[in-house]
């Protein structure tokens, strides 16, 4: 993960737009976020104020180490959109300030490891990282959740059949760890599988392309303390807290260990006390209707 500093930002954009010069008021700087190999980000609605801090796709001013800027937009692919407002429980909407941050780390995690701007001034977000997925369960509510409707056209779809001349879907979300490995829920691709406490079923993929599918399961005794910890009744088997919570400690173990687990049975244990809290207190969509 790319480090970040907080800098000030320090010189002329040179196609900053101008402001009102009659304004009496000074703006204050822009706050600049700069990787560990000198490219600077940042935010042109920082720099612009009719540029908008709403929606899925926004503009960033990069310099790089040699002084060079420009202006690089960053958008948030359907599917990333979907599994975003499906994992958070509808809390994050489209009007979020969750996908400019989103979309800033994903920029300067794409400077870092290429060391160089993308060819046409443009990335899509088209994978989710563990850092995502538990940023978007974490994210505080901005708007009343009475008034959170998902459009039907974010919504994550399963892959589509090959050539068979029926509309094309989307791919399944990929979560990205650092190191390299890909994690992909294998319901998304096969829709008669699905995931319980008693196993979670994901396709993992190693930097090298070798694919394997492991199966995580919870440890009985770590199940029981989830189940008598609840207030609401008993968490239900086909609960999407199984999968989430899988899929990022499968992922946490894949950074960690930089290899693949040694069989395709991954027990979980324990879990660290957010976690348990989570757990306590999660309430399904189709829970609360």
């Amino acid at each position: 993960m790319s480090i970040l500093s907080v800098m000030n930002w320090t010189t002329s954009h040179l196609t900053r737009p101008k402001l009102k010069s009659e304004s009496p008021q000074i703006r204050p700087n822009p706050i600049q976020l700069q990787t560990e190999n000198g490219f600077s980000i940042v935010r042109r609605c920082d720099l612009d104020e009719q540029s908008s801090i709403n929606g899925t796709e926004h503009c960033f001013v990069v310099r790089d180490p040699y002084g060079y800027e420009l202006d690089i937009t960053v958008d948030i692919s359907e599917a990333s959109i979907g599994e975003v407002i499906s994992r958070s429980r509808g809390r994050i909407t489209l009007a979020s300030t969750y996908w400019i941050n989103c979309a800033e780390r994903h920029l300067a995690d794409y400077l870092s490891e290429t060391d160089d701007y993308p060819p046409d001034g443009r990335i899509t977000v088209d994978y989710l990282t563990p850092d995502d997925l538990d940023l978007a369960r974490r994210w505080s509510t901005e708007v009343s959740p009475e008034l959170v409707t998902i459009p039907k056209k974010f919504k994550a779809t399963p892959i589509s059949a090959d050539g068979d001349g029926s509309k094309p879907k989307s791919q399944p979300i990929k979560v990205v760890t650092e190191n390299g490995y890909s994690i992909v829920r294998v319901c998304e691709v096969d829709q008669s599988i699905s995931d319980t406490p008693d196993g979670c079923h994901f396709r993992v993929e190693d930097p090298d392309g070798a694919q394997r599918d492991i199966t995580v399961r919870f440890a009985d005794e770590l199940l029981r303390r989830i189940q008598s910890g609840r207030r609401r009744g008993a968490l239900a088997f086909a609960s999407k807290f199984w999968p989430v919570m899988g899929e990022k400690f499968l992922a946490d173990y894949l950074w960690r260990e930089d290899r693949m687990p040694p069989t395709d049975e991954f027990i979980i244990d324990q879990l660290s006390g957010d976690d348990l809290l989570l757990g306590e207190h999660w309430l399904d969509t189709q829970e609360a209707h």
